[in-house]
């Protein structure tokens, strides 16, 4: 493999910010999700158990609530001067921008996606190609068996950080990064297994939103219990 070509140049702030183009996602109906109890856990225990789980059951009700809260949700959010909504997180982000959408299958028996909203806590049920859908959970399904589980599908929008840096490109993969780190650190708080997604889903990352704006697959997670 020539690595030359994987080389990034160092991200630097530019001298003025951009706009960043907008992106709506095609949302046909939302899943309000609930609101967890506070909940105490031992982090360096945490830490020590934390390891990737192969075999998904079904999530009990409550769980993927509390997963999505506490790895995702926006707890406190600003408005930049150029409009640009910055957010306080359970993981860091480059200049607040977070980059990284979640899609949410819940069955992958059924060829539909939700996007997590993390300012409302809730899921909107996308109307994407049925098609493409299968398509891409197929091949999710060749690469890691997704079971009972529910398959988490991280989406980069680099436009949110390209509009703060130039050479962006290493900001937005850590952020992919730290945000599957965050979730399996709760999915093992919670008592739940999963497993991070090697592939990028190509070439079904482009197919799923068509025309309505640029984004990056970057790579997923599968979450599931692990015993009825």
């Amino acid at each position: 493999m020539n690595y030359n070509k994987l080389v990034m140049l160092n991200p630097t702030p530019k001298q003025h910010e951009e706009l960043v183009p907008g992106f709506n996602y095609p949302i046909k109906s939302r899943i309000k999700l609930a609101r967890p109890e506070n909940n105490a856990a031992d982090f360096f225990e945490l830490i020590r158990q934390r390891s990737s789980i192969r075999t998904f059951k079904k999530l009990k009700p409550g769980d993927l609530d509390q997963l999505l809260w506490y790895s995702a949700k926006a707890f406190s959010v600003d408005i930049n001067d150029r409009g640009y909504i910055l957010s306080h997180r359970p993981v860091p982000s480059a200049g607040a921008r977070h980059p990284i959408d979640i899609l949410v299958c819940l069955d992958v028996s059924r060829p539909v996606l939700h996007y997590y909203d993390p300012f409302t806590h809730a899921l909107g049920q996308l109307d994407l190609d049925e098609p493409i859908v299968q398509g891409f959970l197929m091949h999710v399904q060749q690469n890691l068996p997704v079971m009972e589980g529910v398959l988490l599908w991280l989406i980069a929008h680099p436009a949110r950080t390209e509009a703060k840096y130039e050479n962006a490109e290493s900001l937005v993969w850590r952020d992919a990064g730290a945000l599957i780190q965050q979730i399996q650190l709760t999915a093992t708080a919670l008592g739940l297994g999963s497993c991070p997604i090697g592939t990028l889903g190509v070439p079904f990352e482009q197919q799923l939103f068509g025309n309505i704006g640029r984004t990056i697959a970057a790579g997923g997670i599968v979450v599931g219990n692990l015993e009825l």
